[in-house]
């Protein structure tokens, strides 16, 4: 049980430090989850950074779009690939 609690720790002070979140698809259930959790953790951490990425580039345009206009300040860009 001490191993678990140990990653479960240093896992838990990567999350912490992360300053990027990323969501994969944007379809009709992905845009409203990746714009509540973007959401909750811009209000929570004003120095996150933000990426989305969708099969239609239109769509996560749109998101960026709606997203921005809700939090101008934020910082969210579009991946072209799962990769990036």
């Amino acid at each position: 049980m001490r191993p678990s609690l140990k990653h479960l720790q240093a896992s838990k002070n990567l999350i912490s430090r992360s300053r990027s979140t990323a969501f994969i698809g944007l379809g009709q259930m992905g845009y409203q989850m990746a714009y509540n959790l973007f959401s909750k953790q811009y209000v929570q951490a004003n120095a996150q950074t933000f990426v989305v990425c969708d099969a239609i580039p239109e769509v996560a345009r749109s998101f960026c779009e709606e997203f921005s206009g809700q939090y101008p300040e934020s910082q969210i860009s579009i991946a072209n690939n799962p990769e990036e």
